[in-house]
């Protein structure tokens, strides 16, 4: 059950309603001019989004960046941003050719995703993630994505639609491991947000990224672990043009994996994938979402003092709480240990 306030649920819900019938009649000229706009109003206001986005870069950069250019890096975000939520009801809700006269992808990145072995594949808060899902789904790939559900359920179920319009299966967090699992041995390939914060008790563990200590969800690792496939990054990132490109971004093949399967493997294989996304924000600084508390957490022993004014205490959870079911649901390798006739 939701705990927003009705009236800020009623109005969250009639404004997605008019975008999304406003947005995809709006021509792409359109659509980019606005993104810009909205990007730069917000970066000019005064509001906690832009004041977690400029404590990040401080925490990232130090005194590499002047306050100047961290505020053209907030405000290029925040642009960056906007055009990720235009597009995904640009696109959503647009004629079915407009995926593909719009977006093009690298020859490489297509060809390993149909050469017939599963992938699990994982992308970040990184420019047009909403709408890569869509993209890849489009060409014809079998591609099951994760979605955490968003605060406002009839917002929640209107995204749904606009994320299955090219044929995406998405799947709740709850007892998804079982599905993608089975996704993957079907020969399909998985999707998920590799920066997002799941603590521990949900199935995460702390790994560091830019020198401290998140949560990062063991699933990537532990699918992978499992199945032995490859793991893949990818990014959707927009073209001058107004055009937007998918490519392949680096991938952790199968031989670099750690021996086994066990929680001190799964553990290794997942601060690789945080590192695999922190080079990836290097790459692209642009183009991430600064203005998301990614080092919210601060685990016991960690430096609290480098953390950004947001960041809370994490403390493990009671002792009688059951882990083994949180985890079982989101992230650890007891989920993946399933009579193997229910995988068939």
């Amino acid at each position: 059950m939701s705990n927003r306030h009705p009236i800020r649920s009623v109005f969250e819900l009639i404004a997605t309603r008019a975008a999304c019938s406003t947005v995809p009649r709006l021509s792409r000229a359109s659509v980019l001019a606005l993104s810009r706009a909205l990007g730069r109003i917000a970066a000019a206001t005064p509001s906690h989004a832009r004041r977690v986005a400029l404590a990040n870069l401080r925490l990232v950069y130090g005194s590499e960046l002047s306050e100047e250019a961290r505020r053209r890096r907030v405000r290029r975000s925040f642009e960056s941003f906007a055009l990720a939520l235009l597009d995904a009801v640009w696109f959503g809700g647009g004629p079915p050719d407009r995926l593909r006269r719009y977006i093009r992808h690298d020859a490489g990145f297509l060809e390993r995703v149909r050469d017939g072995r599963p992938h699990v594949l994982l992308t970040a808060h990184l420019g047009e993630w909403e709408t890569l899902g869509q993209a890849v789904a489009a060409e014809g790939v079998r591609l099951m994505s994760v979605a955490a559900p968003l605060a406002n359920p009839a917002v929640d179920r209107l995204f749904a639609e606009l994320r299955r319009a090219s044929g995406q299966t998405i799947i709740p967090q709850r007892g998804a491991l079982l599905r993608l699992l089975r996704h993957l041995k079907a020969g399909g390939q998985v999707a998920m947000l590799l920066d997002q914060n799941v603590k521990p008790e949900e199935g995460g563990v702390f790994v560091p990224f830019f020198g401290l200590p998140v949560p990062v969800s063991r699933a990537a690792a532990a699918l992978a672990l499992r199945m032995r496939c490859p793991i893949l990054s990818a990014f959707m990132l927009p073209e001058p043009d107004g055009t937007c490109r998918v490519m392949a971004g680096e991938a952790i093949e199968p031989e670099a994996f750690p021996a086994g399967a066990d929680d001190e493997a799964v553990v290794r294989l997942t601060a690789d994938i945080a590192a695999l996304c922190e080079r990836a924000v290097r790459r692209w600084p642009d183009a991430w979402l600064w203005s998301y508390k990614r080092w919210k957490h601060v685990p016991t022993g960690a430096p609290a003092e480098r953390y950004p004014f947001y960041a809370k205490p994490w403390r493990p959870p009671a002792a009688d709480q059951s882990r083994r079911g949180a985890v079982a649901d989101t992230g650890g390798p007891a989920a993946l240990e399933p009579d193997e006739s229910t995988l068939s």
